[in-house]
């Protein structure tokens, strides 16, 4: 599935939910109810507790409170300190979130004193030796149970099959070293509940470069790992002029006289910027000799990248030399290991359904991509900074905030057998370019809360009813010929709506004096009202007066997401055209998120469709009244999703109408 883009533009900040001010006008975080997987989070990854499992934070702004002495007890003077106490602690009541090892483990230290306020780290080098790599090992085992991660990279490592002159053997190679690290990181339970998390970076042209990219195919191999390549300026020219890259490792001066090498033949000895130098033979500008190991096109080891990272989602892509050159210490340091980030509120497709990256943090999840799955690491996602976004958006409606820098597929060549893509930051497209969504129409099936009767009761109710305080109201209207006619029967269409919606109302548990379906004198309607309906949708997060489709309806299960899909269409959809200009289904609403929100929901189940903003304009128009008459209404601007081509069929078969 390909989409064209009719706009990026920039956020001014990140998105801001309605929230109420306290009595004294201070916006505080105790205003905005907690929902329930942030009270979860709280509790199981950031709730302080006693060595016997006491509860010491009996509340979350205990929570606060005990950050805001923490950071504040560092200052000199009482006074200073308790002036920052209150600075701290007003932050976060207003909503500031320090980085999830600040929240769990500042001011613990009588609880948990080995723990660190740290989130992400970087390994110091690790050098080609036994001694340091089982040194390392330590260092390492000893972050994790502290609760950082931790980032590192291996290609400092000799290539698997090299000769180790100390040991008398060949080398078994990063890889394998590789392995031990991840052992280590599965075995230690970090603390306060938080799993290990670890980086590996490899640079491009290392001999084993090859292996690294495909090393996650082994299933069960390095999954306490991210994996990322050092991408450097030279290896992407030479993809771009479709030259070959030697793959090479340092070498000292003495294997240089043992291997009788030649420093200036560019096919035994390349000259390269290494992060160590000592112990190898280096050239008055400071770069190292490297033995050419093997020579390929670079094109080939880029066609091997993009497909792991399509097919297995793996292994990132670091511009080493751009981000050293941002970096503002580049006078003192060379990085080559760092972290990955996403925004909170983007939606992921998981084997449970939809999620948002927010309910998936610290917790390890399998990501569905184009029916496959994919799973995460132990820690899943991790909270590590806050960076400006922009807004991707489709000429067909779909929206998606991002990071400028974040990845996503750009179409090259769209033909009806055969798509061509490649990856791109966001900030690199421009407006025209098509990008590729996720195709899930093989896998539209997944367990949840919530089953189709009731999905089919809430889109009826979105549609076409009234959820008040005491009771929701469900509505169907007489068609306008049938009520002008004196014709006192119903079409078949709506006998079934009806019919389908009391099998599934009655479900549900009601007062004796349910009577289902009641014919409203002069009104041309009729109504199925129940407290069981405004409860179902209660507990779904609607509320009297908002009939919003709320997070809890789109993680529901798949059986729950085709009812409400086939009851909401049932009450404002349409099916239009011929078969000679063309037919579509279509759902005009005036509230666009709503219309936004059926898209997502849409394309979960494989089905694409196309959002035309203000198809119809604000106005007035004269409208049946309900009672036998008509009468002018001020009318809001209307937006239409259409269903059209080979999406049809999907449509019929998971979804349709019981209006028929």
């Amino acid at each position: 599935m390909t989409q064209q883009i009719t706009n990026i533009r920039p956020r001014s900040g990140p998105y801001q939910k309605n929230a109420k001010r306290s009595d004294s006008g201070t916006l505080k975080a105790a205003d905005v109810p907690l929902q329930e997987a942030s009270r979860d989070i709280w509790n199981t990854k950031y709730r302080l507790r006693g060595k016997d499992g006491r509860v010491i934070d009996k509340t979350i702004d205990d929570t606060y409170q005990r950050v805001a002495r923490a950071l504040a007890d560092v200052e000199i003077g009482a006074e200073k300190r308790e002036q920052w106490y209150e600075k701290f602690l007003f932050a976060l009541r207003v909503g500031a979130i320090p980085a999830g090892r600040i929240v769990s483990n500042a001011g613990a230290l009588e609880h948990k004193p080995a723990t660190s306020t740290i989130n992400c780290t970087v390994s110091g080098i690790v050098r080609d030796s036994m001694d340091d790599i089982l040194r390392k090992v330590h260092e390492a085992g000893l972050t994790l149970k502290a609760g950082c991660g931790i980032g590192y990279e291996f290609s400092t490592l000799r290539p698997k099959g090299a000769f180790v002159a100390g040991a008398g053997a060949h080398t078994s190679g990063p890889l394998s070293f590789m392995d031990i690290y991840d052992k280590m990181c599965f075995t230690v339970s970090s603390a306060g509940g938080r799993r290990g998390a670890q980086m590996a970076t490899f640079d491009v042209g290392h001999p084993d470069v090859m292996n690294f990219i495909r090393v996650k195919r082994e299933d069960g191999r390095l999954r306490q790992f991210n994996l990322s390549l050092l991408i450097t300026r030279d290896f992407m020219a030479a993809v771009h002029g479709d030259l070959e890259w030697q793959l090479a490792f340092p070498v000292t001066e003495a294997e240089i006289r043992a291997e009788d090498l030649d420093p200036e033949d560019p096919t035994e000895i390349v000259w390269r910027d290494w992060p160590v130098t000592s112990h190898y033979f280096v050239n008055a500008d400071g770069k190292v000799a490297c033995k050419v190991y093997k020579t390929l096109r670079a094109r080939r080891v880029w066609d091997a990248i993009m497909t792991s990272t399509y097919d297995f989602a793996e292994p990132g892509f670091i511009l080493v030399d751009k981000i050293n050159e941002m970096n503002n210490n580049w006078f003192c340091e060379d990085i080559r290991a760092t972290n990955p980030c996403v925004t909170a509120d983007t939606w992921i497709r998981t084997e449970h359904g939809a999620r948002q990256v927010s309910a998936l943090i610290g917790k390890s999840f399998v990501a569905m991509v184009d029916g496959k799955n994919y799973p995460s690491g132990s820690e899943g996602f991790f909270r590590t900074a806050t960076k400006p976004v922009v807004c991707l958006q489709t000429t067909e409606g779909y929206r998606l905030r991002l990071t400028r820098d974040h990845r996503v597929r750009r179409v090259t060549r769209f033909e009806r057998y055969d798509t061509e893509t490649e990856w791109c930051e966001a900030g690199e497209l421009r407006s025209g370019d098509r990008v590729l969504l996720n195709d899930h129409r093989a896998c539209t099936a997944w367990k949840g809360e919530y089953n189709a009767e009731q999905g089919y009761l809430m889109g009826l109710l979105v549609g076409d009813g009234t959820l008040k305080t005491d009771k929701a109201v469900l509505s169907v209207w007489k068609p306008a010929a049938v009520a002008n006619g004196g014709d006192a029967s119903l079409p078949n269409g709506v006998l079934a709506v009806m019919a389908e919606a009391l099998s599934a109302a009655s479900g549900l548990p009601h007062r004796s004096d349910f009577t289902g379906w009641q014919e409203i004198p002069g009104r041309n309607e009729y109504r199925l009202a129940t407290a069981a309906i405004r409860q179902l949708a209660f507990d779904l997060g609607m509320r009297p007066g908002d009939k919003s489709i709320t997070p809890v309806m789109e993680r529901a299960s798949s059986e729950f997401t085709r009812g409400f899909l086939r009851g909401l269409f049932d009450a404002d959809g349409s099916v239009q055209g011929d078969q000679r200009k063309g037919v579509s289904v279509r759902l005009a609403q005036s509230n666009l998120s709503r219309l936004q929100a059926v898209q997502r929901m849409l394309l979960r189940l494989g089905i694409a469709s196309r959002i035309y903003r203000d198809r119809r304009p604000a106005g007035t128009k004269i409208l049946p009244d309900g009672r036998g008459a008509q009468r002018e209404y001020a009318i809001k601007a209307q937006h239409e999703l259409v269903i059209s081509g080979e999406n049809l069929l999907q449509f019929r078969n998971l979804i349709g109408f019981a209006d028929t």
